[in-house]
């Protein structure tokens, strides 16, 4: 383990690998060609996978990076990553348990967006059926 960043010595290795592949295009097909030939890109894509699952979990900047399901309100964070437990919008690529979005149509966050859009934000927000004239919230005594 390194004293600094409590990885082993496997994550230096896998971050040396995918560094090398992400910055080197032509040698990124040969890499992963070779791999798939010899039975090995799906254990070597494992690693880096764990590798990076367990860096997110432990480090404070990442863990920050992550959602609480709005529909719950289970104080667990969840990641998009989790695709086993998680969905994730297509609209506002808010992240959701799994279970809970498929129970909650649509999506709170996109209807919350919306609806913002609609109302004008103050009494200085242009009225948009009239222009040159602004919104005056009125109340009938």
């Amino acid at each position: 383990m390194s004293r600094r960043t409590g990885t082993s010595d496997i994550s230096s290795v896998v971050h040396i690998h995918l560094t090398f592949v992400l910055t080197s295009l032509n040698f990124c097909s040969v890499f992963l060609l070779l791999k798939v030939i010899d039975g090995k890109l799906a254990p070597f894509l494992s690693k880096v996978i764990k590798f990076a699952s367990s860096h997110v979990f432990s480090c404070s900047l990442c863990r920050e990076k992550g959602f609480i399901c709005e529909l719950c309100q289970n104080r667990q964070v969840i990641y998009p990553f989790q695709e086993n437990v998680t969905r994730r919008c297509d609209g506002c690529g808010a992240v959701f348990h799994a279970e809970c979005r498929q129970k909650a149509q649509p999506c709170p966050r996109c209807v919350r967006r919306e609806l913002h859009h609609k109302r004008p934000s103050s009494f200085w927000s242009p009225d948009d059926d009239n222009p040159g004239c602004f919104y005056l919230p009125y109340q009938d005594t």
